[in-house]
């Protein structure tokens, strides 16, 4: 079968799906399969397939780079997600990058969302905002200002900027245009966020427009002086209710990472006041780590974000760049402590289930799983700790043993790890803190896909890295414990079926 003849079948697949879920006529249907994008996309899919650190079931770049999530949404019966995309290698040229998907698992490239205009210039990140009858886009526009763009259609591909765009400039306090956060206050009134806090960037305000079109300043909606956070930037504000009377706030800093913060809105005044800070990136930043969030809540209340991923600084994948993390949910326990899962639908994708007793794991005795092994894995795991002093499992591990990432529960420490230094590091491990109850195991929940690991602990702690193998059969799977005995109480694992056309017969 011819090149060309492959990539037609991909794309008329892709085509099919999207037209299955909904009611799509057949001129925006055709409308995608001649788009110049979409089409470039999917034969770059199609080349890049024989790299071996191409996700199977990760969104990642369909071609060049991709960078900030942006606009996370559920319209018209369809999660769409939005990202910065790299259009030119001269210059940070981006516009919105734009996929769609039924289940947040499986996902088609559609053409290029919001689109940059001689007078807009460039679109970098923002958020989008669903009302009943068209969504709404907020953006900025370095240099240029804040800018709005609306779409209606089905499948969001229509986006119409507004004619007074950019509609954002500088306000009074020392507050100008940045990454954009919309929302709609009871009032009616809509309500967007605005950087302060001068060359730190250390706080957020709020302004406010019955039209879109005429803004005004607020107020400060929240500042991170330290007291709770990192008195680092506050880019790429996503801020949303998240149950129990409470708010959250996901946000990314150029020094740490993403992180964000959970508190109390109070809309009358349009404050946030922040009950406490909370991170998602615990290691190198821009390495091989995550980055930058997007936020929604869908049609079951669920808050859902993603988050985009970086390639290893001594990494880079010719011909694409960049990933995106599985959807997490993420909500409040009765004690307002914050709770993060995997969407469960990724359940769907799992294949050839295996199981394992309980068992003991002595010190410094690794059990190597003959029977489970793979680079395309989920898996489930209850560990007590007994008297260990670090315990949990490898993956991504050579026969010889020579090569792996290890991750690992410190009993001293109070930590969980993501470890790469045995013979494929790249960078230092990713270690967050997570304590356990007196009798409480551990139980994680590990992806393993190619060239990532996301590990959840417990349902209130997530870390997530690029891995890198460069060893042929580095995909074994072991469990270890040190400084003491530990007791494996279940193991379920499943191999992970492709969501990609173009991956499925490289699995």
């Amino acid at each position: 079968m011819k090149y060309s003849a492959i990539h037609t079948l991909l794309l008329l697949a892709a085509l099919v799906s999207i037209a299955s879920a909904g009611e799509v006529g057949k001129e925006l249907l055709d409308k995608i399969r001649t788009d110049p994008h979409v089409v470039a996309c999917t034969k770059n899919r199609e080349a890049v397939a024989d790299n071996p650190y191409r996700p199977l079931y990760h969104f990642s770049a369909p071609k060049s780079l991709i960078h900030d999530p942006n606009g996370l949404c559920q319209w018209n019966g369809k999660y769409h997600l939005f990202y910065q995309y790299l259009i030119s290698e001269r210059g940070w040229v981006m516009e919105w990058g734009h996929a769609c998907s039924d289940d947040l698992v499986h996902w088609k490239d559609l053409p290029v969302g919001i689109k940059r205009t001689r007078k807009i210039g460039n679109c970098w990140s923002g958020t989008t905002l669903v009302e009943k009858d068209r969504v709404i886009a907020a953006f900025f526009s370095p240099g240029r200002g804040g800018a709005i763009a609306t779409a209606s259609d089905p499948l969001l591909l229509d986006w119409k900027h507004l004619p007074e765009n950019p509609v954002v400039r500088s306000f009074p306090g020392g507050y100008r245009p940045g990454d954009t956060c919309i929302w709609k206050g009871k009032d009616g009134s809509y309500y967007s966020t605005v950087m302060g806090g001068g060359r730190s960037r250390n706080s957020l305000g709020a302004i406010r427009s019955k039209d879109l079109k005429k803004w005004e300043i607020v107020g400060e909606l929240f500042s991170d002086k330290k007291k709770l956070g990192t008195g680092k930037d506050l880019s790429c504000p996503y801020f949303l209710p998240i149950g129990n009377g409470k708010h959250i706030l996901f946000l990314f800093s150029h020094s740490t990472g993403a992180r964000g913060f959970v508190g109390t809105y109070d809309p009358k005044n349009v404050k946030f006041d922040a009950d406490y800070h909370f991170r998602s990136c615990f290691g190198a930043y821009m390495n091989a780590s995550l980055h930058a969030p997007s936020a929604t809540i869908d049609d079951k209340g669920r808050c859902i974000v993603i988050f985009n991923m970086k390639e290893a600084s001594k990494k880079k994948q010719e011909g694409w760049d960049g990933i995106m993390t599985l959807p997490r949910v993420y909500s409040l326990a009765k004690d307002n402590s914050l709770s993060i899962e995997p969407v469960p639908e990724l359940e769907k994708i799992r294949s050839d289930r295996k199981t394992l007793p309980k068992m003991m794991l002595a010190d410094k005795k690794p059990e190597k799983l003959k029977d489970i092994r793979g680079r395309a894995v989920e898996l489930k795991v209850a560990i007590a700790p007994k008297d260990a002093k670090e315990f949990g499992l490898k993956v991504f591990e050579s026969a010889d043993g020579s090569q792996y990432a290890s991750i690992s529960y410190n009993t001293a420490k109070d930590t969980i790890s993501i470890d790469t230094s045995k013979d494929i590091r790249l960078r230092g491990p990713e270690t967050a803190p997570l304590k356990l109850k007196e009798g409480e195991a551990l139980e994680l929940q590990i992806f393993v896909d190619r060239s990532v690991v996301e590990v959840f602990a417990n349902g209130r702690q997530a870390i997530s890295m690029r891995v890198y193998p460069t060893k042929a059969d580095a995909g074994g799977v072991s469990l270890f414990s040190t400084g003491g005995d530990a007791q494996l109480l279940s193991l379920d694992a499943w191999r992970m079926r492709s969501v990609w056309p173009e991956l499925v017969k490289k699995h």
